[in-house]
């Protein structure tokens, strides 16, 4: 990163510094960039932190620097329940030039200690324009070090924080078996590159993990073999995107995995290695971010231990621009602060209640305002759950896919939201609801008059052709879309 070295002489402390968050959005202060972590003795002290702006395109970008310490906490969590894990902010610098620093007086504890600098970003800063910093020096009295620069192993070239281009976010998940129609098709059945076009963030949804720390593939169908499968679909979706003219950021989705997942994260060591194999499977595809749907931490114990592995991946990302978000049900198995806190964005299932018609308006917006108001998070980073398949009204026992309702339906009406679901025979079977084109364009009006950060699908493979007027992604693109800005 060419800093410079330290003038005066070197004390007993050792630093390392990591640029571990990648994504940041206009209007929002408070976005961590970089890590700091200072190796040292009880009682050696810190006087002051000097940055630069490293290779940030606008310097007006950012409205204020401020430095934040997290303790022997290796994660971002200012607003975590828990004290000890909490992030807690030390200095403010107002005014930026090229270089700053932070006059500031820390006592340091036995061992590492973390320190942050965190950015507040213009409302105006343009999209997808670099953000970026390098410390400098820590000086203690007229000693001095220099941190060494930390970066991923598995990064092959210069990547930079960015500001995100899209005003809203549009997340399909769609799992691999069905890209090319269970494998018996050559092209996609249901892709085209004008999903690409309409889409910011594609979820390959094909990942899990096993319990030693290793990366796994889901489940592919009776007699097909995961991994052709998997790598196939990477390739098909790849092809899409490039013949878009859109910039959908292809995520790796990993899920299906509660025991495995519930084994690694509760070792440090296994944490670890799972947070390495993860950050490199993701790197070497050629992901832009990680997704995680564990279904569900079940004590605060896990979640605590899932809160811990998110440090380590993002540690294990350093240098990269790859994403880091969660899948979470916000009303059962409600997520810890801690880790909400630590996210680049957070999807909410907000579909699956028997109480409230599988997916209704009213789920919609209390989970979207439970994570605003329970969780801290930012309107920016939160992002709604739509579902495109429908449920048996009152239980959770059996789902069809949209495309599946339009086949015994093909006239239903924009408005309709419920059905009688048909049994092999023919004859009619229980009641169910879902959701027609109306509501989801409703949910999706909703979503921007109010500015949250966007929306995710569950599941994108199960939707009607686009060129279908009847298609919910048609509905949902009508509301929603990539700006012209933001492909360039």
């Amino acid at each position: 990163m060419g800093l410079l070295p330290c003038l005066g002489s070197a004390w007993g402390a050792t630093a390392e510094v990591r640029r571990t968050h990648n994504v940041f959005y206009r209007g929002l202060a408070h976005q961590a960039l970089l890590q700091i972590k200072v190796h040292a003795s009880e009682g050696e002290r810190i006087d002051s932190f000097h940055f630069s702006t490293g290779q940030t395109k606008k310097i007006s970008d950012i409205r204020a620097a401020r430095l934040y310490a997290s303790g022997s906490n290796p994660g971002f969590a200012p607003h975590a329940e828990d004290e000890n894990n909490r992030a807690t902010e030390l200095a403010q610098v107002k005014t930026l030039q090229s270089e700053f620093t932070f006059e500031h007086k820390v006592v340091l504890k036995e061992g590492i200690n973390h320190f942050w600098l965190v950015y507040d970003i213009a409302g105006g800063a343009a999209p997808n324009n670099i953000i970026d910093a390098e410390c400098i020096s820590i000086k203690s009295g007229s000693k001095c070090i220099s941190p060494e620069w930390v970066e991923c192993e598995a990064l092959e070239h210069e990547t930079y924080a960015r500001i995100y281009p899209f005003a809203h976010r549009v997340v399909p998940y769609y799992r691999p078996r069905w890209v090319k129609g269970w494998g018996k098709a050559e092209k996609a059945v249901h892709l085209t590159p004008q999903h690409f076009e309409l889409m910011t963030d594609f979820i390959h949804f094909a990942y899990t993990v096993t319990a030693d720390g290793a990366v796994g593939l889901q489940w592919v169908g009776e007699g097909a073999e995961p991994t052709q499968v998997v790598d196939e679909a990477l390739q098909e979706i790849k092809r899409l995107r490039k013949a878009s003219k859109g910039k959908a950021r292809l995520i790796a989705g990993f899920g299906h995995m509660d025991e495995p997942m519930t084994a690694a994260v509760a070792n440090p060591d296994t944490r670890r290695t799972l947070a390495r194999n993860m950050a490199q499977w993701a790197i070497s595809r050629g992901y832009q971010g990680i997704d995680i749907d564990w279904e569900y931490p079940d004590t605060p114990e896990q979640w605590q231990n899932f809160g811990f592995f998110l440090a380590d991946l993002r540690e294990e990302l350093a240098g990269t621009d790859l994403s880091i978000s969660l899948a979470a049900s916000v009303t059962y198995k409600i997520p810890s602060i801690y880790v909400t806190d630590q996210l680049d964005f957070i999807m909410t299932m907000s579909y699956d209640d028997v109480a409230a018609e599988h997916s209704s308006m009213w789920r919609f917006q209390n989970d979207a305002k439970k994570c605003l108001n329970d969780f801290k998070m930012p309107r920016q980073r939160i992002v709604i759950g739509l579902p495109f398949y429908s449920n048996e009204k009152g239980k959770l026992t059996q789902q069809f896919g949209y495309s599946q309702i339009r086949t015994w339906y093909p006239r239903l009406k924009p408005g309709t939201n419920d059905f009688i679901s048909k049994n092999k025979d023919g004859s009619n079977g229980p009641a169910h609801s879902f959701n027609g084109p109306d509501l989801i364009r409703d949910k999706c009006r909703w979503m921007k008059k109010e500015k949250f950060g966007g929306v995710m699908i569950w599941a994108y493979d199960t939707d009607v052709p686009l060129s279908d007027k009847a298609s919910l992604g048609r509905a949902m693109y009508s509301v929603v879309r990539q700006t012209k800005a933001a492909r360039k």
